[in-house]
């Protein structure tokens, strides 16, 4: 009976369990089937033979990448921009901002350096001095180009290059064969041994030239020829073979045999920029080249406190390093662009002013010497007829009551040429009292101060781009140009 009893209890157990389980599993189906939608997965038809056969016959192609260039220092430009200092770039930076025109093109190079410039002697330098640092990685005493303190050759950055094949390019805007073109080729004791160096420059074999006049060379022509070099006054003069070795003596010349300054247009307009394209044309080659391009006339203006004049010429200067830019963008594996100084000029500094006053003058001091005085004086026409004149090229107007005056009392020393040379020097500087009067008056409204006329040991910026330009930042002495530039073409070896 208990027997009986167990066995019915255990099967409504069995069955009562069975019965829960088919409720829960009968919940479970009615669930998956209200979400069906979201949960279940919609099943992939399968392909027609067609697909199979399509898919077999045209495999998805793989990727291939473009494979890079390989980075090789082929072209180098090295920019030297004579006195551009520090100030010197600020004071053209500051004009072109104020005047809301686009600022200098190099510099935002990403590699940015200084460079300590005295010579040997730890003495200011002068501009051959310098060169001979720059080019050679040696520091020397004043005057020497290409020699050492005891007047021992030096080979310089761009003899070693030619000698390893590369093209050389020598360009400025001061005289061929003047101190800071000369660093890069001639040997000689004396900056101003002009038939020597110009002996160094056809000797030189470089494969183009580009500058002022020769000094002391009346047989250049002669001496190009005997040299292979076919020498020209103008760019529509260079023959369409670009094999030739060539030299552009520019007629476009005043004082110094240098180019014509800047500010003053006409024909010298792009003169800097011109010479680089036609370098760049010309020198262009599997093997590289290595050209140094002088923005010469920086100094010049600094050394007689010309602001206006100065800050025209270091525009011609961007204008060059721009072609260079446009070269290196077609060229970004294999182009290096470097911009420094040989040294300051003027130890410039600033005040408050109206720096766009240095983009409104629009005559050079010389060139007003030479046309405007000299067109007054032998007129003798008087100030309220001459006043108008001046201030028109210069780029003044709203005179004070002082600053006519001031004005006024130049010019009458002007006409009268009562002063002494001293006399005019100490008070208003090398040029005609009226000419140097307009130059102050626009660099006092600029803001901008010349502590001297000379040289100074101010550090020169260094500006860089391309390939090796890291070698380039810091802080270095002179020297270390020539070396660094070695250290990049190692690194970034031609193949």
């Amino acid at each position: 009976m208990h027997t009986k009893i167990v066995l019915k209890y255990r099967m409504f157990t069995i069955v009562r369990h069975r019965y829960l389980l088919l409720v829960l599993t009968a919940l479970l189906i009615l669930m998956c089937i209200g979400c069906g939608e979201k949960v279940m997965p919609t099943p992939t038809p399968s392909p027609t033979p067609e697909q199979i056969f399509i898919e077999a016959e045209t495999p998805a192609p793989e990727e291939i990448p473009t494979p890079l260039p390989p980075t090789q220092l082929k072209y180098i430009f090295l920019f030297i921009g004579d006195g551009m200092g520090y100030a010197q770039v600020q004071a053209a930076s500051e004009a072109l901002s104020a005047a809301g025109r686009n600022p200098l093109c190099f510099v935002d190079f990403p590699i940015t350096g200084s460079a300590h410039t005295n010579n040997i002697d730890d003495e200011v330098t002068d501009s051959a001095a310098a060169a001979t640092a720059i080019a050679t990685g040696s520091k020397t005493v004043n005057e020497y180009l290409g020699l050492d303190e005891d007047g021992n050759r030096l080979t310089d950055i761009s003899e070693l290059l030619r000698n390893a094949g590369r093209e050389i390019g020598i360009l400025t805007t001061v005289s061929i064969d003047h101190a800071t073109p000369g660093g890069f080729y001639a040997h000689v004791t004396s900056r101003r041994s002009y038939s020597m160096i110009a002996d160094d420059l056809f000797a030189s074999g470089f494969d183009f030239f580009a500058g002022g006049g020769f000094h002391d060379t009346p047989d250049a022509a002669d001496l190009a020829a005997e040299n292979g070099y076919a020498l020209i006054s103008s760019f529509e003069e260079a023959p369409a073979v670009t094999e030739d070795k060539l030299i552009l003596s520019s007629t476009l010349i005043f004082g110094d045999y240098g180019v014509l300054p800047a500010i003053d247009g006409g024909e010298r307009t792009d003169w800097l920029k011109k010479a680089t394209d036609l370098a760049i044309s010309r020198l262009t080659n599997p093997a590289g080249f290595f050209m140094m391009v002088e923005g010469g006339r920086i100094d010049y203006f600094c050394h007689y406190n010309d602001a206006g004049s100065f800050v025209a010429e270091l525009l011609d200067f961007d204008e060059a390093v721009q072609s260079a830019l446009d070269f290196y963008q077609t060229h970004p594996t294999e182009t290096l662009i470097i911009v420094t100084a040989d040294h300051e000029t003027g130890n410039v500094s600033f005040t408050d002013g109206d720096r766009a006053a240095l983009l409104r003058q629009t005559i050079s001091s010389d060139e007003c010497d030479d046309t405007l005085v000299a067109q007054c004086v032998s007129d003798q026409t008087p100030f309220q007829d001459a006043l108008p004149l001046f201030l028109s090229a210069f780029g003044l107007s709203d005179l004070t009551d002082d600053e006519t005056a001031y004005l006024a009392e130049a010019y009458t020393h002007t006409l009268k040429g009562d002063l002494s040379s001293s006399k005019a020097n100490e008070e208003y500087g090398v040029y005609e009292p009226m000419t140097s009067a307009c130059a102050k008056l626009v660099a006092a409204r600029a803001g901008l101060v010349f502590g001297s006329g000379a040289h100074t040991g101010k550090d020169v910026p260094v500006y860089a781009i391309g390939v090796g330009s890291e070698f380039f930042a810091g802080s270095y002495e002179n020297t270390y140009f020539h070396d660094a530039i070695l250290q990049a073409i190692a690194a970034y070896p031609v193949s």
